[in-house]
């Protein structure tokens, strides 16, 4: 629940202007109701109101309101922000919204309450990994939502420094399991960290799921935003379903279905190259995943 943002304006900084007055705690219980509403999915516009009205009295208790110099000590450091068992608290205060705090119980009593409380990763950092691999399955869609967002307020409050986003598992949210709230947040992600200059790099195993909602719209907005993609070996299914987003041949088709491993096939606007690629040893020891190889390793059998 912590801000992590000064202002919504990401282009403020590389124009020498002073940044719009957006509310970013505004934008910020959007976020978390997005989050809530991928683990509760029958959402009424009447519970996404009382979300709504819950959160802005949560943050309110701690002095933050729409007024963005009401996020920041007098210092410029972020004042204290709510954690999720104060969003529990206020959603249990009241018999019309009891019911909704269903949901944030995991967090304050069950399994997963350490992830409602405050936290001490250093964000500072010039390199960040944020791994949702240890996460339950039914809490993995939301948890990767909670890694893309503290990603997008990273880069978005970078200025005038490169970033890239790295995201292994971000087809999810733009899949069939996901919603439309999520999936056009994250569309709208990869716009603006291309519009910055930054990079986003995503990857998926299974063209079928980056297609999965509202008949690939999400899928094919991300495709489209990327202006380099790289097409390693798919089943002739796969391939078909990007053969028209990517202006596929029929021979490009075939040659994807028979790509061996290290092989693609990289496509930038309508230039289409088949490449290949080779690791050195020391690189095919540091990233192998083979479980013969890891094996011999173990045993002694050499590196």
């Amino acid at each position: 629940m912590a801000i992590r943002r000064k202002s919504l304006d990401s282009y403020a900084g590389l124009k020498n202007l002073a940044a719009r007055d957006d509310s970013v705690l505004a934008e910020k219980i959007s976020h978390l109701i997005i989050w809530y509403s991928l683990q509760k999915r029958d959402l009424s516009d009447e519970d996404k109101n009382h979300l709504d009205s819950s959160l802005v009295e949560c943050y309110r208790r701690y002095g933050i309101t729409f007024d963005n110099a009401s996020i920041v000590n007098e210092d410029g450091s972020f004042k204290e922000m709510p954690i999720i068992p104060d969003w529990y608290a206020v959603l249990n205060e009241k018999p019309e919204t009891k019911h909704l705090a269903v949901v944030l119980a995991r967090y304050v009593t069950g399994s997963a309450a350490a992830m409602g409380q405050r936290n001490n990763v250093d964000l500072n950092n010039k390199y960040i990994v944020l791994d949702t691999s240890g996460m339950p399955d039914d809490l993995l869609l939301p948890g990767i939502f909670w890694a893309t967002d503290v990603a997008n307020d990273l880069i978005m409050d970078a200025g005038s420094e490169l970033s890239a986003l790295i995201a292994d598992e971000l087809w999810s949210l733009v899949g069939a399991n996901s919603n439309p709230l999520a999936a056009g947040f994250v569309q709208e992600m990869v716009k603006t960290i291309r519009g910055l200059g930054g990079i986003a790099v995503t990857s998926t195993q299974g063209m079928q799921d980056l297609f999965g909602l509202d008949g690939g719209k999400y899928g094919k907005g991300i495709l489209d935003s990327s202006r380099i993609k790289l097409v390693m070996q798919m089943e002739e299914q796969e391939a078909r379903l990007i053969q028209g987003v990517l202006n596929l041949s029929e021979d490009e088709v075939r040659q994807i279905t028979r790509f061996r491993r290290g092989e693609g096939l990289l496509c930038i606007g309508y230039n289409h190259v088949p490449i290949a690629f080779y690791a050195t040893e020391r690189e095919y020891n540091a990233i192998t995943t083979s479980s013969t190889d890891l094996r011999r390793r173990k045993s002694g059998g050499g590196e």
